[in-house]
């Protein structure tokens, strides 16, 4: 998703997905399987920590459909179901694991159900 002042991240991530989509039409007869794997915002990581400030991590758990950040966990298990024989038909893939954050109007909807909800329990 594009965010702003972020041209040159947006620019690389675009980067690798061509990449990765090249690599899966040229190897895949070779029986090599290419995916990538999107990660939306991870608990601890360095980029999180760098990025972002107490508040602003809530607005982003605020804005994520499942409402809770990311773990390195979470993004090691769709690692390991991608390289597992579940997964063998599956090349030249993005595979988004970010909770629903990706989703257009994710923040936007998640805003709107919490003040419907509010409403709902006033008397």
């Amino acid at each position: 998703m594009p965010h702003a002042f972020q041209v040159h991240v947006g620019a690389a991530k675009a980067g690798i997905n061509m990449m990765m989509k090249n690599l899966a039409l040229e190897w895949g007869h070779y029986g090599i399987r290419i995916n990538s794997i999107v990660p939306g915002p991870i608990e601890g990581t360095e980029g999180l920590k760098r990025l972002s400030s107490a508040e602003a991590k809530q607005i982003l758990i605020d804005a994520v459909p499942m409402r809770r950040m990311g773990t390195v966990d979470d993004i090691g298990q769709t690692a390991a179901f991608l390289a597992s024989p579940l997964a063998s038909y599956i090349s030249g893939c993005v595979v988004v694991c970010d909770g629903g954050s990706n989703l257009a109007g994710s923040g936007r909807f998640n805003a709107s159900a919490e003040q419907m909800l509010k409403a709902q329990s006033k008397p």
